[in-house]
């Protein structure tokens, strides 16, 4: 079995993600004040997308240590913070950093932004996660048992698969 890179997806996720994000992001531009989120106030939105940046910004730091260190000793990791979720990396940006920029930026329409990350997310890791069967096995298939995929434990309600 060929090693996979040590980016995964998180490539072609990122082209995906910057692709969509123009579209909704230039009309709210375009069409500004139409799509400002004018029923939450400037400093609620402020205060919470500065928030949800600071939590984002380690979790995507430590999250990326962890795997370039796991990725180098060739053996999978679930401690830190991949006790929260299988890929906190891209966690990161789909439940923290890109709602909380979307956030400072005050448009709704950017707010699928966020939700197009993490459908196409959802798609893409699917390769990861067969990659990651076959190489850890009965290791790997209990902490996808135990451990949700993406949104992180105590954020929300953990649903099977989530």
């Amino acid at each position: 079995m060929k090693k996979m890179s040590r980016w995964g997806v998180g490539p072609i996720f990122a082209v995906l993600s910057i692709m969509y994000l123009f579209a909704p992001s230039m009309i709210s531009k375009y069409y500004y004040p139409f799509f400002r989120m004018e029923f939450i106030q400037d400093k609620i939105l402020l205060a919470a997308g500065i928030v949800l940046i600071v939590i984002g910004v380690p979790f995507y730091l430590v999250s990326s240590i962890g795997v370039m260190k796991a990725y180098n000793a060739d053996r999978l990791i679930t401690g830190s913070v991949f006790k929260c979720c299988r890929h906190p990396l891209y966690a990161s940006w789909v439940v923290f950093i890109a709602p909380g920029i979307v956030l400072l930026l005050n448009s709704w329409l950017d707010l699928t932004i966020p939700i197009f990350m993490y459908i196409v997310l959802r798609v893409l890791v699917q390769k990861e996660e067969i990659y990651l069967e076959n190489r850890f096995g009965a290791e790997y298939l209990k902490y996808k048992k135990d451990v949700p995929c993406i949104l992180p434990y105590g954020l929300f309600l953990r649903s099977q698969g989530t």
